[in-house]
């Protein structure tokens, strides 16, 4: 009788889903950068730029956190390149240059402009870590990058512009 031997699984390589987890790290830093938001974001908005209430706040900020979600759950889905990861992408890119507008704000004001710490420990090594393992692990051609930094820095200057109204 022979027996046929089961081949061994690389203990080394991750799981298929624990490869894509990174596509996951814009929600988990707009997660955790609202939570620092939330308390006294509307106030400091009010007192520097224009009206603003924690109601109206909270009531943009919830449907974005689940289109961030959907997109970084389709990139997981795709695991590499198109319109998902890009998209992922560009909300990476644009939590980094929200967390330069307040430290920057925070610095020229001379108030703690709320989302600064969330900014400075989370967004920014995270967008640093995110950028790495998509260069690292192919999962983004450098056009799809540059497309995505473009699109990014809109959004960042839309949601700073909102500010305004």
């Amino acid at each position: 009788m022979t027996t046929r031997s089961m081949p061994v699984p690389d203990s080394r390589r991750p799981a298929p889903a624990l490869r894509t987890l990174p596509f996951l790290l814009p929600y988990v830093v707009y997660v955790l950068h609202t939570l620092e938001e939330l308390p006294g974001f509307a106030a400091w908005t009010s007192e520097h730029f224009g009206p603003e209430t924690t109601g109206t706040f909270a009531a943009y900020h919830i449907p974005l956190m689940l289109l961030v979600l959907a997109c970084s759950w389709r990139a997981m889905a795709a695991r590499r390149n198109g319109a998902w990861v890009v998209l992922v992408t560009a909300f990476q890119w644009q939590f980094a240059v929200n967390a330069l507008f307040h430290v920057i704000g925070w610095i020229i004001l001379g108030d703690y402009s709320p989302g600064a710490v969330t900014g400075a420990v989370v967004s920014v090594p995270a967008a640093i870590y995110y950028f790495w393992w998509l260069r690292d692990q192919a999962r983004a051609t450098t056009r799809e990058i540059v497309l995505a930094l473009g699109i990014g820095t809109i959004i960042a200057g839309l949601a700073i512009g909102f500010l305004f109204l």
